[in-house]
């Protein structure tokens, strides 16, 4: 048995860090292909609306949906202002602050002496898998979103990382309350830094002067967090789960705990998809009960005894309690706000960290054991194989997701809209779209976002006038034809054209031109972000339907001739394809 162990640890070790990178590298990949190309869904285009006519300070510090999104805010506007608002720029920097996040959890576990090499690897995969799961993609693939949860994650875990040093080092003390004031003030969640901090105060029995700075800085947060002034916007305020009724709001909370085990086993059931699991609630009710009886079980001890340890374990239950408070803000908010819908893909974010935390606990808590820790041990990679077919089908999720997003972005790009679409908008819905109009119309003028390449200029010019004599053959082939009608933002009818567009080698051009028997641009179309190549390499040629590309035709005449020219690189084709009607 001697001769089994040290070969049963490298394998643990060897198995934690390909699995590990298998996670990390394929998220990384996935979450590139998959990426939001527009901020149309977010807050953002609110704050550059404000940002044209305030300073970057008044823009920045708004409450929007009960969040105070000041730093992510900074973010945009900076992006705004030297970048145009590309989107792109938001999604790196959120990924950049992802991996921050993980680093600065892993620091102090790399650093404690008490635990095992294997011990340290297997955290490492957990926290690495835990953050780079993609059942988190509605936040980590939305540049926007990361930004503001990973900045105020990030805040927290440089909280987490420092926290114990502060009885020797006023500075020190100083950057953990800097640190909880960015993640105070980068999302509505981050508030939760506070009750954490002085817990683990408290159970790192510092002293006193340090909870008592603590307390001060918490209750300072709350104050400035309150006076903040809200912006005002057109969304649906009704709750469906009164939060005077306690039964309701606990049950909903377990919900809450549960939901990454939910869609964990959902996955696994493919043939029902999640609507139709009877067992639903039930599943994520108890095992997020059962996970809440675990989170007692590793916090009152460390609480009565106030014998934290600095290192895995203070890493584990300061991740533990944070996302407790985080999550017990989330459904206390949508409580007084909006509906709170425990299984919305955007609480994934913090839920399985919840779950992460644990697993970090039982890793330490199996370090103190002998043959008896192997079953623990074991366990991070049985929960990996649970979790992957959640991580792999949002792979397609992810990416159908920003498809859709695409279309709606060369709508606006149009400036037209499907009329069916608008009318099954309630009301509530359309002013939030009417809104979003308006401030598209004011992004346009300034040439951010979508408009920031000026395929919008083209429309209403003759084709000689945008590309002079930039012809050339392109072998340009496909069909396409008009599938729905609606109007254009001036009252004008317009229609969708919609179809598939090759050139030379199976290639895809990505921008096409509408041109009418005249030779007038009257719209632009653009080709679906996936490529046959991708499609087949990445996603197993399981998005073939997706490609093709989806265009609008402005002041639409159906007794006109309507034809599409590729135009990428400024270039338009000498082929075109006819717009069946």
């Amino acid at each position: 048995m001697p001769r089994f162990a040290p070969l049963a640890e490298r394998a643990v070790q060897i198995f934690a860090i390909v699995i590990g990178g298998v996670f990390l590298l394929s998220a990384g990949v996935y979450l590139y292909l998959g990426r939001v190309t527009w901020l149309m869904g977010g807050d953002f285009w609110s704050v550059y609306a404000l940002a044209w006519k305030h300073t970057w300070f008044q823009s920045a510090l708004l409450k929007q949906a009960g969040h105070v999104t000041f730093f992510p805010n900074l973010i945009g506007l900076a992006n705004l202002r030297f970048f145009h608002g590309d989107v792109q720029m938001l999604f790196f920097v959120g990924l950049w602050l992802l991996f921050i996040t993980v680093s600065l959890l892993l620091i102090p576990i790399w650093r404690d002496k008490t635990i095992r090499l294997t011990g340290k690897t297997l955290s490492t995969f957990v926290v690495v898998t835990g953050n780079f799961w993609m059942g988190r993609a509605s936040i980590t693939a939305n540049g926007e979103f990361n930004c503001e949860n990973s900045l105020a994650m990030s805040g927290a875990a440089l909280a987490f990382l420092l926290i114990a040093k502060t009885r020797c080092s006023w500075t020190t003390t100083a950057i953990v309350v800097c640190a909880g004031f960015v993640a105070s003030f980068s999302f509505g969640g981050g508030l939760a830094i506070w009750p954490t901090l002085l817990l683990l105060a408290w159970c790192l029995r510092l002293p006193w002067r340090t909870i008592v700075l603590l307390g001060i800085s918490a209750l300072a947060a709350a104050l400035v967090y309150e006076m903040v002034p809200v912006l005002h916007f057109s969304w649906p305020k009704a709750s469906a789960v009164s939060p005077g009724n306690p039964i309701s709001a606990l049950t909903n909370f377990c919900r809450l705990v549960g939901s990454p085990v939910l869609y964990t086993i959902a996955a696994w059931r493919t043939e029902k998809p999640l609507p139709d699991l009877e067992r639903s609630f039930a599943i994520a009710l108890w095992t997020g009960l059962a996970g809440l009886v675990l989170a007692g079980i590793f916090v009152i001890p460390r609480i009565r005894w106030r014998d934290l340890k600095s290192g895995l374990e203070s890493t584990g239950l300061s991740l533990l309690i944070f996302n407790l408070f985080a999550l017990t803000l989330i459904a206390v908010g949508r409580l007084k706000s909006f509906d709170l819908e425990p299984f919305a893909p955007r609480y994934l974010f913090w839920s399985s960290l919840f779950w992460t935390s644990l697993i970090l606990l039982a890793i330490e808590r199996a370090e103190h054991l002998q043959w008896r820790r192997w079953p623990i041990l074991l366990l991070p990679f049985a929960i990996a194989v649970f979790a992957w077919p959640a991580h792999y089908q949002a792979w397609f999720w992810c990416k159908n997701v920003q498809i859709m997003y695409d279309k709606d972005a060369t709508a606006v790009i149009n400036g037209a809209f499907e009329a069916q679409r608008m009318q099954m908008l309630p009301l509530e819905l359309k002013q939030i779209f009417e809104e979003r109009i308006h401030l598209a119309s004011q992004l346009r003028a300034r040439r951010l976002d979508v408009f920031a390449d000026g395929l919008q200029d083209w429309i209403g010019l003759r084709e000689v006038d945008v590309f002079g004599a930039r012809h050339r053959p392109e072998g340009l082939r496909g069909q396409c034809r008009i599938d729905a009608l609606g109007q254009c933002d001036n009252g004008a009818p317009a229609a969708r054209v919609s179809g598939q567009a090759f050139k030379h080698e199976q290639s895809i051009p990505w921008t096409l031109v509408i041109t009418d028997s005249t030779g007038v641009i009257r719209g632009v179309a653009r080709s679906a972000p996936i490529t046959p190549f991708i499609n087949r390499t990445f996603y197993q040629s399981k998005l073939t339907a997706n490609i093709g590309f989806v265009g609008y035709i402005r002041d639409y005449n159906p007794e006109l001739r309507y034809a599409l020219r590729s135009a990428d690189n400024l270039t338009l084709s000498d082929e075109e394809i006819p717009v069946q009607q």
